[in-house]
């Protein structure tokens, strides 16, 4: 696994409308770009998660690219904390260990 990559992909998510528009609209092909394993990439496509909390995505960076997903989908602030929570608990505390 490449935590270093994974936080590039939901830094590159992040940056723009249209970054955020090309990932929802076609994760693979937006995907395609970096160099990913195949679970790094079946979890981006499924947007899940907790599996990439648990593979050591940075929080801060995750809760960002969920947050704005989430708000463009309309869901409001307290569901998404809410959700997150539910989502990374299971995998403990993030290991900061580089």
């Amino acid at each position: 696994m490449s935590r270093g990559m994974i936080d590039i992909v939901l830094y590159e998510i992040d940056q723009t409308i249209e970054s955020i528009e090309r990932f929802t609209t076609d994760p693979g092909g937006f995907l395609d770009a970096y160099r990913l394993t195949e679970d790094e990439r079946r979890a981006f496509e499924a947007w899940d998660y907790g599996t990439l909390y648990a593979m050591g995505a940075h929080p801060f960076l995750l809760f960002q690219v969920v947050r704005s997903l989430a708000v463009r989908n309309g869901v409001a602030i307290p569901e998404i904390i809410e959700q997150y929570r539910e989502a990374i608990s299971p995998h403990g505390a993030p290991d900061y260990i580089t």
